[in-house]
């Protein structure tokens, strides 16, 4: 069956062209089914060749390398610079007392956590901040 409109050829039966969607069957035989055939018009750029979308758009440029982390460098023992230094930690009274202290002195409580121990050598035995 040939399209009246743009000369394309369809397929037996159907109700518009699949090209031009111009109607194929006159007013009075036509259906009121309103099927429109799911057929592509043919595309005359895909013979091979790939041709993008018109919103296509090019992959952004590969991102710069992130630099290096910074290495924390041990702390040394002012005395005997021994790299043997335990971490202070805040002391296990000031925790108690954050945790079970009363709520008008909270604000209190909450200064005991910042105080801390010293940082001690494990060398020499040196405490210091």
């Amino acid at each position: 069956m040939q399209c009246p409109a743009c000369g394309a050829d369809n397929r037996e039966g159907s109700n518009f062209c699949r090209l031009c969607s111009a109607p194929l069957v006159a007013e009075a035989q036509r259906p009121d089914s309103g099927y429109i055939p799911s057929v592509p018009p043919p595309d005359q750029r895909a013979q091979g060749t790939y041709y993008p979308p018109q919103n296509f758009r090019q992959a952004p440029p590969p991102l710069a390398p992130r630099p290096a982390r910074q290495v924390v460098p041990p702390r040394l023992c002012p005395r005997c610079s021994s790299a043997s230094v335990i971490k202070g930690t805040v002391p296990l009274w000031a925790i108690l007392v954050a945790v079970i202290g009363a709520p008008f002195t909270c604000l209190l409580s909450l200064l005991f956590l910042l105080v801390k121990e010293p940082h001690r050598c494990m060398g020499c035995g040196l405490e210091f901040k």
